[in-house]
This record gives C-alpha cells, sequence and structure tokens, in this order.
C-alpha cells in the first residue's frame, strides 16, 4: 500500500508518495521531460506506483514557469528545481536519493547530480548522449523515413532542420532561411521536419541547442540505470552508449547498466499514454534494479 500527500517545491505544489507497509529506505525525485511540466502526470504516477510499496519515497513537483513558451526551460534553471526537490524530500527522509529523469530530464538528472555529490543513483528513461540540436537532427531522418519516404526527401527535412539551427546560433542570415521554409511548405513531409512555415517576428531561443552531455556525463560517480525503448526513434541509442562508455571510463565509474523495453520506442507504453498502457517490461526494469539496489 501507498498513500501520497500535497506538499511544496519553492512554493509550488509538488506530491510525496511513501508506502505505508514498509519503512522508507530511498527516496527519488522524478524530473520531467521538456513538453509537460505538470507535477501530476501519468508517468510520474507509474513511477510512484512502482516504487513506493518498494519501500522508495518519490516526490514530484511543479517545475518552474518560463516566461516564454516557444523556447525550453533553460537547464540551469531546470537543475536548480531538481535540486530544491532533492532537499525537500530529505528533509522528509533522510534516505538515499537520486533522480529519475525522462528525456530532457535526464540532462537535467545529471546537472543536479553534478550540484549533489551525495546523489544515491540516476534512472534515466530516454537519455541522450549527443546534443538537443542533435538529436533532433536524429529524430527528423528517422521520421521521415518512417513514415515511407525517399532519401531525398529526408535530406530535404534535414537540410531545414540545419539551416533553422545555424539561424538560431547566428551563423545565418534570417531571409534565406524563410525562402527555404516557405519553399519546402508545401511537400507532404514538411510537418514531419518540426519546424512551422512562420518563425515569428521574434526568433525562438534555444538555450542549450550545443549542449555538451558526455563532459556531464563523466562527472557522474553514482549508480546509472539507462532505459531505452528498443524501437526508439527520438535519438541515437548507439551513440549514447558510446557516450556513456567514455565518460564512465573518464570518471571510473562503474556503476553503468543499460537495458532496452521490447515493443516500445521513446514513450515506454502505448501510443495513447496512458497508465494502463504502459509496458509491463518497463515496470520491471524500475522494480528488478531498485530491489538489487535497496539490498545493496
Amino acid at each position: 500500500m501507498i498513500t501520497a500527500k500535497e506538499v511544496q517545491v519553492d512554493g509550488r505544489p509538488a506530491l510525496l508518495t511513501v508506502p505505508t507497509d514498509e519503512p522508507v529506505r530511498a527516496g527519488v525525485v522524478a524530473l520531467h521531460g521538456s513538453g509537460n511540466s505538470s507535477y501530476r502526470q501519468v508517468i510520474f504516477e507509474h513511477l510512484a506506483n512502482t516504487l513506493a510499496p518498494l519501500g522508495v519515497a518519490v516526490l514530484s513537483f511543479e517545475r518552474e514557469p518560463w516566461p516564454r513558451d516557444d523556447v525550453d526551460i533553460p537547464y540551469d534553471v531546470q537543475a536548480a528545481g531538481a535540486v530544491a526537490a532533492y532537499e525537500v524530500l530529505k528533509s522528509y527522509y533522510d534516505v538515499p536519493t537520486g533522480f529519475w529523469g525522462v528525456s530532457q530530464g535526464t540532462w537535467i538528472a545529471a546537472l543536479a547530480a553534478q550540484r549533489l555529490p551525495e546523489t544515491a543513483f540516476m534512472l534515466l528513461l530516454g537519455c541522450s548522449g549527443v546534443s538537443p540540436a542533435e538529436q533532433m537532427r536524429h529524430a527528423t531522418i528517422e521520421s521521415v523515413r518512417r513514415a515511407g519516404y525517399d532519401e531525398a526527401a529526408v535530406a530535404a527535412a534535414v537540410e531545414i532542420r540545419d539551416q533553422v539551427a545555424d539561424l538560431l546560433r547566428g551563423k545565418l542570415d534570417r531571409a534565406p532561411v524563410d525562402e527555404l521554409l516557405r519553399r519546402q511548405a508545401d511537400q507532404p513531409w514538411f510537418d514531419l521536419a518540426g519546424i512551422p512555415v512562420d518563425l515569428g517576428e521574434e526568433l525562438p531561443l534555444w538555450h542549450e541547442i550545443d549542449f555538451a552531455s558526455e563532459p556531464l556525463y563523466a562527472t557522474v560517480t553514482c549508480p546509472v540505470l539507462l532505459i531505452h525503448g528498443e524501437d526508439e526513434a527520438n535519438l541515437p541509442v548507439p551513440e549514447t552508449l558510446e557516450v556513456w562508455g567514455r565518460a564512465a571510463a573518464a570518471s571510473g565509474n562503474t556503476q553503468i547498466e543499460s537495458v532496452r523495453i521490447p515493443g516500445v520506442g521513446h514513450w515506454p507504453g502505448s501510443p495513447d499514454r496512458s497508465l494502463e498502457g504502459i509496458s509491463a517490461d518497463y515496470t520491471e526494469i524500475l522494480r528488478d534494479w531498485t530491489s538489487r539496489f535497496l539490498t545493496r
């Protein structure tokens, strides 16, 4: 059995879920993907339902809002929120505490762990070892190919992503990029590039467009579980594991494991993203690793 109560992190709502029939032996802070800042979401509920019965206190929190909704919240801001949530959890239960993160939240977990050397572990779902720009380039290629388009369409979609990325980096003038978008806008694959036809009067900001993953991961010394779907299309898994391998060699971390979830992609369950549709294999992966951690 488990129970949940509302708490606060930096004045924002949070939810602390704990076991009722087991002592609390560890804690974990749940960290958001890029598209959802809520402290109540399916993937967090699943995490709490899975780990709390084992003796883990699970804290999810409302991410700090950002003035513009067309850009990602800077990673440093998110990491500060993660650290604050960690400290709140530790104020309730002084037990070994780590981070669970999904997608963008895996970078935030590593940044928070860098600030908190006492971090006990990290559970990283859909972690990328390449930069956000490289990740989105890979996702575009996979999206266009999987939709059945030829390599000419793939190359054209990648050109859009590359040109827009260089525009945001300040390497290109805007006029030719706007012209490229208008010229390709009627192509049937255009939406798969993930770039709007009109970038708006004020260009979006991409704070971490070239964020370097490997130097960050080389600072991680705690146990890490890397979890990827077997059908992952949003990021290059082999390259990510190579990055983690080099980072682990640099840091001397021998406690990094990698597992694949059968039958799923970036999301660990059915396309409707329902609680009921979350993969039983993913659930078992979490239970198995956590149970082993708790008996160390």
